[in-house]
């Protein structure tokens, strides 16, 4: 019989506490270290946890994107645990950048929302996301696991898009990064360690999530092979 080993929790602890650390670090720069925007105030420190969390989105969407595809030509229960943990996770900070989008722009840009290309885009990336999560609960066979793997290839095109919008099409977005918005050392500093706690902490939820599907798969794996014996005793001759 099929036992079911207990991952040692050593080095998913050691991930959680680095990630809570700097998680809290990112929390005392925001607060005490970035001084307000001379135009935005206080509404512009929105912008270290949005900009992060929607590189942390197009991180693992793309990845679990490419282990989706890879899932679809080479079935494989780990890959396949890998790909769908990356995505629950790229939908999870598809929600805060469009949570948290719409509070910065208000007072930016005097509207909650506007239908510029990287918004568009950004919503349909959790859209996609979501249908692909949708899928999968609805069809937890070998048909919708393919139906979703294929659906998700299509999510690192779409976060490649969302990088190049603003260069290619324009749009109300600044570029802030690459525009040299990010003048003040202070500023500097803050977003560099709030990225980096950002970054570790999705990478900290990837690594729970991939745990806990990698025990469901194992678990459903022993039911099977209880449910086999069980058929097997039940027929006549069968050795008790």
């Amino acid at each position: 019989m099929a036992k079911i080993a207990s991952p040692r929790p050593t080095g998913f602890l050691a991930l959680l506490s680095v990630a809570t650390l700097l998680v809290l670090a990112a929390l005392y720069c925001v607060a005490f270290v970035a001084r307000p925007d001379v135009t935005l105030g206080i509404v512009q420190k929105i912008f270290y946890f949005h900009v992060s969390s929607a590189i942390a989105m197009m991180l693992c969407l793309s990845c679990g994107s490419m282990l989706s595809l890879i899932d679809l030509f080479a079935p494989s229960d780990r890959i396949d645990a890998l790909a769908h943990s990356a995505i629950e996770t790229g939908l999870a900070f598809a929600l805060m950048v469009l949570t948290s989008g719409p509070l910065w722009a208000r007072k930016s840009w005097g509207a909650w929302w506007t239908w510029e290309p990287r918004l568009t885009l950004t919503l349909m990336l959790l859209l996609l996301a979501a249908a692909v999560l949708g899928i999968r609960s609805m069809a937890a066979d070998g048909t919708g696991r393919k139906i979703a793997a294929a659906l998700a290839s299509l999510a690192a095109p779409v976060a490649y898009l969302i990088h190049v919008a603003v260069e290619k099409w324009g749009g109300t977005h600044p570029m802030v990064l690459k525009g040299g918005g990010i003048q003040s050392p202070g500023m500097q500093l803050t977003f560099r360690v709030a990225m980096l706690a950002i970054l570790l902490f999705a990478a900290t939820l990837w690594t729970l999530r991939f745990r806990v599907l990698r025990l469901e798969q194992r678990l459903h794996a022993l039911r099977l092979e209880l449910s086999a014996q069980d058929v097997r005793k039940q027929r006549p001759g069968a050795p008790t």
